[in-house]
């Protein structure tokens, strides 16, 4: 996948906050952190990256991309505390746990 960029605000900020998440470790995750991405399960157009941030927290990123722009507007972020998470995650990247 190709990025532009990222579309950051109040609110989408915010929620990263309160994950105790930052735009810096999202960006950090997509750059370097080589995330699982594929189709949200439920949410038609979203898509969720899987992967670990400069911390080494493992963590869930539900996002936008644009085809078009190339632009991702992130929607929410938080640790993926769920086995079912790491589970995915190490089976695309063909990981024993």
């Amino acid at each position: 996948m190709r990025i532009a960029g990222f579309d950051w605000d109040r609110t989408n900020v915010g929620k990263l906050a309160a994950h105790d998440l930052e735009p810096d470790d999202v960006e950090w995750l997509f750059e370097w952190g080589d995330p699982d991405i594929f189709d949200h399960p439920t949410r038609r157009g979203r898509l969720v990256a899987l992967g670990f941030v400069p911390d080494e927290r493992f963590v869930l990123v539900v996002f936008e991309h644009d085809e078009e722009t190339r632009w991702i507007r992130v929607v929410t972020a938080y640790e993926a505390e769920h086995e079912r998470w790491w589970q995915i995650y190490a089976k695309a990247k063909k990981l024993d746990r």
